[in-house]
């Protein structure tokens, strides 16, 4: 992880075990809060009052003073029933909306990515005033509306006038990470992303020559009729998507906005070039076919707080009505099926309340923050919010950077297993709230994930290579090799032998326990898959019994993907702008939910699996093309082979009545 002392554009350094002297302080992380009520960052529902304290600098905080408060529906701006213009929905199927994919003209062979042919993919610095020769997207212009000669910008102004942006030809990303010192995202959130387009046509006028851009005047509008809800029955196509952006009022359509957004991201990486496709690489970017998942709902909420880029874990899910994500000055619960809110965890001073990872269980709520501090409580006691705390690290880069529920190997007692940014990693004995074992790398740990039988852990940290440690003693049992660039994201899968790992360099890396590495000794993935815009910052298996076989991978922004599990070829691709802090899934597997954290148009949104079912009832082995096949291929539809053995594993999430009712309901549907 990004120490706290270096700014975004810092060369790469080779990781060396943290001084104290040496080290930044972190009282820069201190949010600003500078003219703001503490009481209005949260929910209207906590009356909760911060004691008076120094404001410092960090992301975040001007949120309501530049874009409002967020006020009811917007019905006046769901009244068509065009459907999305770059997604095509299969309303038969339940499907959500899929990337636009003409299967009669791909060929037999998996996508790769093709950066370098693409304009799309190129990357443009969002801090230029330049832009592509090329048109990003086809587009009828109309005589009447040629572009007309620009109006000379407003003649500058001093910045101790507090001169607004929108309105003086400012350039709008002073608004989002000015302070190279800020930990928050690099990238402008959708309202930032909108302006620095309308601006940018200003100082380039083949921008405006090559297709529409926003109005400044709609983007305001926009900014302030924010719903609280949108629900899938509300979804107009342009007129109304996931996030209630009217893109038609925009004079835009949602696909140039995507073509746009993808040409002028900014993957952050620590080793420079890491992400750079060539055609000796082996990423493979998958074709967005599937439909494992459709949208349910999405509640916008502005208080949802990430506080550094590179930590997106901050989610917690216990069941299908209780998530938990950070807020301003508390930890905020929310039920994603009635889009009511409530505080799960307020803190004693403001520092407690700088969360670095959070997650949940089905009884335990635990947060990690910045000062090698940890908070939880048992959701289901009578103690109220009562938390207990505890301090893993005095160190000053002891951030917590990620943290893993799991019960003992030997015993029902609660764990909570701590990767740290000072290179230690830590288990606490939640019974108890003593740390049980404590174990220093040669680098920073930012995630790691056991083995369903709880021996192996796989870490993934400031460093390219991928860790499978003995999980009771720490110790290295295999180094393995192949990413480019510091890992954020792992996961283990329930059968117990596969393993994905995500890293800056925009590739998940799938691994096999049965076979780490060939007879040459050299590391070997059994896939690699290119992500769409930005590296992995969350992956996620499917539980066991939940039906088909899945991996969900969210990037740093934007896009959440949704990979077969059993041949790593083929996807389903949701996209939402705005930065996202997390996956999970609820309901045994039937409900996937993700956390966006975007300023103005962030919140929960729920995605519900739409194809319960389906291996009793339809065979998935006729494809289009060719797949090849592979030692490592299982049978089976489930992590198992059959259903009879996912019910009898106790880690199952399904009975075997369950399945066979949800088959018999489904037997006569056809897609």
């Amino acid at each position: 992880m990004r120490p706290p002392n270096s700014p975004p554009a810092s060369p790469f350094l080779t990781p060396e075990r943290p001084q104290i002297d040496q080290d930044a302080s972190l009282e820069s992380l201190q949010p600003q809060t500078a003219g703001l009520d503490p009481s209005d960052l949260d929910s209207p529902m906590s009356d909760y009052q911060w004691p008076p304290s120094t404001p410092a600098s960090a992301a975040h905080a001007h949120l309501d003073v530049a874009y409002g408060v967020q006020d009811g529906d917007d019905d006046e701006s769901s009244s068509s029933d065009n459907n999305h213009d770059m997604l095509d929905v299969d309303v038969e199927e339940g499907g959500v909306p899929l990337n636009n994919v003409h299967m009669e003209d791909s060929n037999d062979q998996v996508l790769v990515m093709t950066s370098l042919e693409n304009p799309l993919f190129v990357h443009h610095d969002i801090s230029q005033t330049s832009v592509p020769l090329s048109p990003l997207f086809d587009v009828a212009v109309d005589p009447l509306d040629e572009p007309q000669p620009l109006e000379p910008l407003p003649p500058f102004q001093d910045l101790e006038d507090e001169a607004d942006p929108a309105t003086t030809g400012l350039h709008p990303m002073a608004l989002s990470n000015a302070n190279p010192m800020s930990l928050g995202p690099e990238n402008p959130h959708v309202m930032q992303f909108l302006e620095l387009w309308e601006w940018q046509s200003h100082a380039d006028s083949q921008l405006r020559a090559i297709g529409p851009v926003p109005p400044l005047r709609q983007i305001r509008r926009l900014a302030q009729d924010c719903p609280r809800r949108v629900e899938y029955k509300q979804l107009k196509g342009d007129m109304y998507d996931f996030q209630g952006i009217n893109w038609r009022d925009l004079g835009v359509t949602r696909k140039m906005a995507r073509c746009r957004r993808m040409a002028t991201f900014h993957n952050y990486v620590n080793r420079s070039h890491s992400d750079s496709w060539h055609n000796g690489a082996s990423d493979r970017l998958l074709r967005p076919v599937e439909n494992y998942v459709r949208y349910k709902s999405m509640d916008i909420r502005r208080d949802v707080r990430l506080l550094h880029f590179q930590l997106r874990n901050i989610l917690g899910v216990a069941s299908r009505t209780r998530a938990f994500y950070p807020s301003f000055t508390s930890i905020k619960e929310h039920d994603p099926t009635t889009g009511r809110d409530k505080t799960a965890m307020r803190f004693d001073h403001q520092g407690a309340a700088h969360i670095s990872t959070l997650t949940a269980s089905e009884d335990i709520l635990i947060a990690g923050g910045f000062y090698g501090t940890y908070h939880y409580r048992y959701l289901d006691s009578t103690g109220g919010l009562e938390a207990h705390e505890g301090q893993l690290t005095t160190h000053n880069s002891g951030i917590t950077n990620h943290v893993q529920l799991h019960s003992s190997r030997h015993s029902s007692t609660p764990l909570a297993a701590f990767a740290s940014n000072d290179f230690g990693f830590r288990v606490v004995d939640l019974s108890t709230n003593k740390i049980t074992s404590e174990i220093m790398y040669d680098f920073a740990m930012n995630c790691s994930a056991l083995s369903p039988d709880m021996r192996l852990r796989v870490i993934v940290g400031d460093h390219q290579n991928v860790l499978i440690t003995d999980a009771e003693t720490g110790e290295i049992l295999q180094d393995l090799e192949g990413h480019r660039d510091f890992g954020f994201a792992c996961d283990w899968a329930p059968d117990g032998w596969t393993v994905a790992t995500g890293n800056q360099d925009k590739s998940i890396r799938i691994w096999d326990a049965r076979k780490w590495k060939n007879s040459k000794g050299e590391s070997t993935s059994i896939a690699v898959v290119r992500t769409e815009m930005a590296g992995a910052r969350s992956l996620r298996f499917s539980p066991l019994g939940s039906g088909k076989r899945i991996l969900v991978a969210a990037e740093e922004a934007d896009f959440v993907n949704l990979i077969d599990a059993q041949t790593f070829n083929t996807r389903q691709t949701v996209d939402i702008f705005g930065e996202l802090g997390g996956i999970a899934f609820a309901n045994g597997g039937h409900d996937l939910i993700a956390l966006s954290c975007d300023l103005s148009r962030g919140g929960v949104m729920r995605l519900e699996r739409c194809d319960a079912g389906a291996e009793d009832t339809f065979s998935y082995a006729h494809r289009k093309y060719q797949e090849p096949s592979g030692w490592w291929r299982t049978p089976g539809y489930d992590w198992m082979q059959s259903p009879e053995q996912i019910v009898a594993t106790p880690t199952s999430q399904e009975t075997l009545t369950q399945k066979r009712r949800q088959a018999a309901m489904l037997e006569n549907w056809t897609f």
